[in-house]
């Protein structure tokens, strides 16, 4: 296996040596270590159970209740179950991600899911917690008609479709309980899925990155109310996208600390003296993510 000066640079930056290096080397060259997850959407029923074989899932004890593993080989679209929005197929790791919602103590009353598209992120919440006031917004256009087609399929209650930028969101005057900030990122991870992402291992692609997504959060924390959360996520690996990017907002905002997440505590993330998670692809759980809730003070 060929190793370029890009990809040992990552491993580098992650603090990844011996077998751990090679085992993501090996997932990024592969390309076959993503796997698909169904959140059960509003429209399915207590007790309801999708059509298809779903794998044993204890070797995931921070999968939420309503989120199912499809069996090697199934297909979750085929069945009119899908069509008719009983349940929403996702990547596992986004999953993961989402199972930082655990650690709220309490049903948001207003939320905003900042980056929607295509919807998985909103589906994910509206399976673990009732969804009362909820904003799904997404800036591209193409992109936010396929999230109002999902919400619409997946019955998402209470929920309205929007198209603002982040620095709107922070002039609007709204405030939320919570906001996921689900950022566009390099997507490194795409690599472990087999999917072509020429660049995303580039220093200025890393840095063009994490300076949007500074600018996400700092126009999301101005619309997070007195003792309200914020979720953040990323589907990749660089630290300058995810440990320093939050780093970055917590010495530039006062009020806000990182919560710790006991259902992920065995990926807490030694690249930050504060608690985040980070998934890689060696994990067995798709092809790996990043993770970090956010509380503000009460002030």
């Amino acid at each position: 296996m060929a190793v370029t000066k890009a990809e040992q640079r990552l491993c580098e930056r992650l603090r990844l040596c011996g077998d751990e290096a090679q085992a993501l080397l090996h997932a990024m060259h592969a390309g076959d270590a993503g796997r698909i997850a169904v959140a059960l959407s509003p429209r399915a029923p207590q007790g309801y159970e999708p059509p298809f074989a779903c794998a044993d899932a204890s070797d995931f004890p921070w999968l939420p209740a309503r989120v199912r593993i499809p069996a090697v080989g199934e297909r979750p679209t085929q069945y009119p179950d899908y069509k008719a929005g009983m349940y929403y197929v996702l990547d596992l790791s986004s999953c993961w991600e989402g199972a930082a919602l655990s650690a709220l103590p309490r049903t948001p009353e207003r939320s905003l899911d900042m980056c929607a598209a295509p919807g998985g992120k909103t589906v994910l919440l509206a399976a673990q917690t009732e969804l009362r006031d909820h904003t799904a917004n997404e800036v591209n256009a193409a992109r936010r008609g396929i999230l109002r087609q999902n919400a619409g399929r997946c019955g998402l209650p209470n929920t309205r479709v929007t198209g603002l930028r982040p620095e709107q969101w922070a002039r609007s005057g709204e405030l939320f309980d919570l906001i996921l900030a689900d950022a566009p990122c390099s997507g490194q991870s795409l690599l472990c899925k087999g999917i072509k992402n020429p660049g995303c291992l580039g220093a200025a692609t890393v840095r063009g990155n994490a300076k949007r997504q500074r600018g996400i959060l700092l126009a999301a924390v101005r619309c997070l109310a007195p003792g309200g959360y914020l979720l953040y996520t990323t589907c990749t690996y660089d630290p300058e996208e995810n440990e320093r990017t939050v780093a970055y907002l917590l010495r530039r905002v006062d009020g806000f600390m990182a919560c710790e997440v006991a259902s992920l505590a065995a990926y807490r993330t030694a690249l930050a003296d504060f608690p985040a998670y980070r998934l890689l692809p060696h994990h067995g759980a798709g092809a790996g993510g990043f993770c970090c809730l956010l509380k503000r003070d009460n002030k």
